[in-house]
């Protein structure tokens, strides 16, 4: 059960950085993944857990941060571009 708590966890921050990418400063974006990597990088070196478990999960975190981060920034460029036209 505890594993499905900590998949809800997931979906939740990462739709509420999802949400706080459109309206906070574009380079609001650069924070939350600055921060997974930092913990991520003091999970690789401090726990004894299986280090090709943390990289996959390292690498799939930025992945999805990185993704909805760039997203955001090409939906803002698009609302801008709509909006000079007018």
């Amino acid at each position: 059960m505890s594993d499905f708590k900590g998949i809800l966890m997931g979906i939740l921050v990462v739709a509420i950085f999802y949400i706080l990418d459109r309206y906070l400063p574009k380079w609001f974006g650069a924070i939350p993944g600055i921060a997974f990597l930092l913990v991520m990088f003091y999970l690789i070196f401090t726990k004894d857990h299986s280090l090709l478990i943390k990289l996959i999960v390292l690498i799939g975190g930025e992945g999805i941060l990185n993704g909805i981060w760039l997203e955001a920034l090409e939906d803002r460029k698009k609302k801008d571009s709509k909006d000079i036209k007018k």
